[in-house]
C-alpha cells in the first residue's frame, strides 16, 4: 500500500498539466493567406529564426483562435463547442499545440519562453561567430529608406508595367543576339579583367550595381504596398554590398507579387546590362567600351554566379523555394541529410517522414550541392585573392578550411557522444565517431589515390616536320590541300614580297652596271679595275642573298609525308613574319604526345609499354587505350603548348614574359592500340589518364597543396 508521501510525490499526468496552462501567441509573427498546389494555406514568417512555416487552414484557425486568457483545457472546450474538434480529440488538440510550440509560434510558460530566447541567443551567437570567422561578411544597418522610396515611387513605377515588360523582353533579346554574335570577343578578355588597372573601376561598379540592385527589390516591394524598414551594407572582403529588408513581401498573398519582388534586383541590373552591351559592341571610344564591358560582366556573370544561384541564400534561393513550394529549403535539406545519415549509420528513424520520395530526393541533392558549392566558392575567392596578394589569399583559404573542418568535427563529436538524440544508441554512435574521426584520417595515410594523373595531350606523329616562314612576305596562296600527301621539295605555300623583288631587280641592274665599269677600267687602269672588281663581288653577294630570299617565298615540303595544319586561305594578303607557322608535314604512325613537369612525371608509372587511357573530346564518350613508347626531356626552349601550362589551368609553370619553362619539362609519347587516330587529326586535343604509382590520399593532398603554394609564390 502506498504511503501518502509517495502519493504526493507521484508525477502528474503531462496531459493534465498541459490542460491547466495558458499560452501566449507571439505578436511579432507575420502571416499571409496563399495558395499551395490549388489548396489555400497560411504562411507564417518568423522574424527571429528567419523561417517560414506553411499551415493548413485548420491548423491556422486553431492557432489564431487561441484565447490567451483561457487555459488550454478551456480553449479545447471552446473549440468543441464551435464544432472544430470532437470530445475524444483532446489528445490530438494538445499535440497540435505542442507542435506550434516546437515551431516557436507560441510561448508556453517558463520553458518555452526560455527555449525561444535560447534560439534567439543561438542565432546571435552564430552571427557573432560568423563575423569572427569571416570578417568577409559583416552586416551594418544604415538607414530607413521607406520614406525615400515612397517619395520617388511615382518616378519608378512605370518600370513595373506590362508595357515596359514587353520593351524589356525585346531589349534582352537584342542584347542576347549581340552577345551571341560576338561571344568570342566577350569571353576573350575575361582572363585579364582582374588586372590591377581595372580594380578601381570594378570596385566602384560592384558597389554601385549592388545599391541599384537592392533598390530594385525595394521599389518592387513598394509597388505592391510593402514596407521597407531597413537598408544597409554587407562588407564582403572589405567591399560594401548594399541590402534592403524586403521581408514584407512574405505577406503578399499572390505568388507572382512575391516573385516580382525577389526578381526585382536582377531586373534592375538587367537595365544596366542591356545598354552596356550596345555601348561595348558599337562604341568608338576604347575607354567607354572598356568601362561598358566591365559593367556588362558585373551585371551578368556576377549576378548569375551569386544572385541568381539557388545554392546561395540570395535571390535565386528564395525564388527556388517559392517555385517548388518548399519553405526553409536549406535547413530542411540539412535536416533530411542528417536523418538519412542517422538511419544509415545509427539506425535512428527520422520522426517526420511526411515528405514524398521525390521531395526527399530533392532535399538531399540540394543539400549536398549547396555544401560543395559554398566550400568551393570560398576557396575559389581565396585563390583569386591569392593571385594578387599570395599571403592574404593563402591565409584566408587555410583559415576557412581549418575553421570549417574544426567546427564540423566538434559538432559531429558532440552530437554522437553527448546529444540526447543519440543516447539510445550511444554504443553504436561511439563506433561511428571512432570510424569517422579516427579511422578515416588514419586510413588516408594508407589508402592509395584511386585515380590516375589526368592531363591533356595532342595528336602527333612518328615523324614531324614543322614548316615556318623563312623569308617574310605577304601570304598569296596555298599550293596543296590540308591532308594531301606530298613529296619532298613539293611547293606548299606561295608568299610574295614586292619590296624584296624590287630590291632584287635594282641590285641586278647595279651588278650589270658594276660589271660594265670593271670591263672598261680593265684596259685603262688596272688598280681601279681591281677595286671595281671587289665592288662587283660585293653586289653579286647581295644579289645572291636576295635571290635566295625570293626563292624562299615559295615554301617547299621538307620531306615526303602528309600536310596537316596548313595555313588557311582566310590569311590571304596578310604579311607573315619570319618564324610564322605555315604547315606540318607528318609521316609514320599517329602518336599521342603530352608534356609533364617533374612532379607529374614522378607521380606516374614510367615504364615503357605502360597502358594509358585516353578520350577524344567531341567525338564520343568511348575510352581508348595506348601504351607509352618514349619519355625524354622536352627540347623546346619556348614552350608553346599554352593549354598545358599553369596560365590555362595546367601544371607546367612558364615565364609569361618569354614563354620559357620555369621547371624541367618531359615529353611523353604514347602509341594508340587501335586505329582510332589519323594523321590528319594532328594537333587535336585529347584527354589522357596516366596510371599513377602507389601514393596515399594524404600524401597526394599534401603534395598538391605544397605544389600550389610553390607555384603561386613563384608566379
Amino acid at each position: 500500500m502506498s504511503s501518502p508521501a509517495a502519493a504526493t510525490c507521484a508525477p502528474a499526468d503531462p496531459q493534465e498539466q498541459l490542460k491547466g496552462i495558458k499560452v501566449t501567441l507571439r505578436s511579432d509573427l507575420k502571416s499571409s493567406r496563399q495558395v499551395y498546389q490549388g489548396t489555400p494555406v497560411y504562411v507564417v514568417h518568423d522574424p527571429v529564426g528567419f523561417r517560414t512555416h506553411r499551415l493548413s487552414v485548420f491548423q491556422y484557425r486553431t492557432l489564431a483562435t487561441l484565447n490567451e486568457d483561457l487555459t488550454l483545457g478551456q480553449n479545447f472546450e471552446s473549440q468543441v463547442a464551435k464544432g472544430d474538434f470532437d470530445r475524444d480529440e483532446e489528445e490530438l488538440y494538445l499535440e497540435l499545440i505542442l507542435s506550434f510550440s516546437r515551431l516557436g509560434l507560441l510561448l508556453l510558460p517558463g520553458s518555452n519562453g526560455a527555449k525561444l530566447f535560447e534560439q534567439h541567443t543561438k542565432m546571435q551567437s552564430m552571427k557573432r561567430r560568423g563575423k569572427a570567422m569571416g570578417f568577409l561578411f559583416m552586416t551594418i544597418p544604415l538607414v530607413n529608406p521607406d520614406k525615400f522610396l515612397t517619395r520617388t515611387m511615382h518616378r519608378m513605377s512605370w518600370l513595373f508595367t506590362k508595357a515596359f515588360f514587353v520593351v524589356w523582353l525585346l531589349g534582352m533579346a537584342a542584347a542576347g543576339f549581340v552577345v551571341l554574335s560576338r561571344f568570342s570577343d566577350l569571353v576573350q578578355p575575361l582572363n585579364g579583367i582582374l588586372a590591377t588597372k581595372n580594380l578601381p573601376f570594378l570596385w566602384l561598379a560592384f558597389v554601385g550595381l549592388k545599391i541599384w540592385h537592392e533598390l530594385g527589390h525595394g521599389y518592387a516591394c513598394k509597388v505592391f504596398g510593402g514596407f521597407i524598414p531597413e537598408m544597409g551594407t554587407i562588407l564582403i572582403a572589405g567591399t560594401p554590398a548594399a541590402y534592403v529588408d524586403a521581408s514584407a513581401a512574405w505577406s503578399f498573398p499572390e505568388r507572382y507579387k512575391r516573385l516580382i519582388v525577389m526578381c526585382g534586383g536582377m531586373f534592375f541590373e538587367s537595365l544596366v546590362f542591356i545598354p552596356g552591351v550596345f555601348i561595348w559592341a558599337f562604341s568608338s571610344s576604347p575607354m567607354l567600351s572598356s568601362c561598358a564591358y566591365q559593367l556588362v560582366v558585373m551585371a551578368s556573370l556576377v549576378t548569375v554566379l551569386f544572385n541568381a544561384n539557388p545554392l546561395m541564400k540570395f535571390d535565386g534561393y528564395f525564388i527556388l523555394c517559392e517555385l517548388i513550394s518548399i519553405q526553409n529549403l536549406r535547413p530542411r535539406a540539412d535536416q533530411q541529410i542528417k536523418g538519412m545519415l542517422n538511419r544509415a549509420f545509427l539506425g535512428i528513424r527520422p520522426a517526420n517522414t511526411e515528405a514524398s520520395l521525390r521531395t526527399r530526393f530533392m532535399l538531399v541533392g540540394y543539400g549536398i550541392a549547396a555544401t560543395i558549392y559554398k566550400f568551393s566558392l570560398v576557396i575559389s575567392i581565396a585563390v583569386m585573392i591569392a593571385m594578387k596578394f599570395p599571403m592574404v589569399g593563402l591565409g584566408l583559404a587555410a583559415f576557412h578550411f581549418c575553421s570549417t573542418l574544426g567546427m564540423g568535427v566538434s559538432k559531429m563529436a558532440a552530437y554522437l557522444l553527448k546529444s540526447k538524440e543519440t543516447e539510445p544508441v550511444r554504443g553504436r554512435a561511439r563506433l561511428v565517431a571512432a570510424a569517422v574521426l579516427v579511422g578515416l584520417p588514419v586510413a588516408s595515410f594508407f589508402v592509395p589515390v584511386p585515380f590516375g594523373v589526368v592531363t591533356q595531350g595532342l595528336v602527333g606523329a612518328e615523324i614531324e616536320h614543322y614548316v615556318n616562314v623563312d623569308s617574310p612576305g605577304e601570304f598569296e596562296s596555298t599550293m596543296v590541300k590540308d591532308g594531301e600527301h606530298v613529296s619532298a621539295n613539293a611547293p606548299l605555300v606561295q608568299l610574295k614580297n614586292e619590296r624584296l623583288q624590287e630590291q632584287l631587280q635594282l641590285a641586278k641592274m647595279n651588278l650589270q652596271e658594276a660589271k660594265l665599269r670593271a670591263e672598261i677600267l680593265r684596259g685603262v687602269d688596272m688598280f681601279r679595275a681591281t677595286q671595281q672588281q671587289a665592288t662587283v663581288a660585293e653586289i653579286q653577294h647581295e644579289v645572291d642573298e636576295m635571290t635566295r630570299r625570293v626563292t624562299l617565298l615559295t615554301i617547299p615540303a621538307p620531306d615526303n609525308g602528309t600536310v596537316v595544319q596548313l595555313i588557311g586561305e582566310t590569311n590571304r594578303g596578310k604579311f607573315l613574319d619570319e618564324g610564322t607557322p605555315l604547315a606540318v608535314v607528318v609521316d609514320g604512325k599517329p602518336r599521342l604526345r603530352t608534356w609533364l613537369n617533374e612532379e607529374q612525371l614522378g607521380s606516374i608509372q614510367k615504364q615503357l609499354n605502360t597502358e594509358v587511357r585516353f578520350r577524344i573530346p567531341g567525338q564520343s564518350m568511348d575510352t581508348h587505350t595506348g601504351h607509352i613508347v618514349s619519355i625524354e626531356p622536352a627540347a623546346e626552349l619556348v614552350f608553346d603548348k599554352v593549354a598545358l601550362t599553369y596560365i590555362a589551368g595546367g601544371e607546367i609553370l612558364i615565364n609569361p614574359a618569354n614563354g620559357q619553362p620555369m621547371e624541367p619539362v618531359f615529353q611523353v609519347d604514347i602509341e594508340p592500340n587501335d586505329n582510332v587516330l589519323q594523321l590528319v587529326k594532328h594537333g587535336a586535343r585529347v584527354n589522357l589518364q596516366l596510371p599513377r604509382r602507389y601514393e596515399s590520399v594524404a600524401a597526394w593532398a599534401y603534395r598538391k597543396c605544397t605544389s600550389f603554394v610553390h607555384k603561386l609564390l613563384v608566379a
